[in-house]
């Protein structure tokens, strides 16, 4: 995987940055993870490639091509930080507020 090295010239923009660590003991992961980056890493496009095929990362002060190997497997946290879901989740809270306390009156 971190054989291919990219050219600085060929590096695009910011697409995201690694967010959790897979777990060493299950090999479980969710989102923006990795068995390899740390927590922090940041994501780049490739120009002329595109980002569903192969990004670049900074590893050892050069750029190296991470290839997409599969989908990352269902996991409840994929729900439980998605903000769509937590915007869902805050709009119900303050209908359900305003519902019983218009109920009161």
């Amino acid at each position: 995987m971190l054989e291919e090295k990219v050219e600085e010239r060929d590096i695009g923009k910011v697409i995201g940055k690694v967010k959790v660590e897979a777990d060493d003991m299950t090999g479980e992961y969710y989102r923006d993870a990795s068995n390899l980056f740390k927590k922090g890493t940041k994501y780049f496009e490739i120009k002329g490639i595109p980002t569903s095929t192969a990004i670049a990362v900074e590893h050892d002060g050069h750029w190296v091509k991470a290839v997409y190997m599969g989908k990352a497997p269902f996991h409840p946290m994929n729900i439980l930080t998605n903000k769509l879901f937590i915007a869902l989740i805050v709009i119900g809270m303050i209908g359900a507020g305003v519902y019983y306390m218009k109920k009161r009156k």
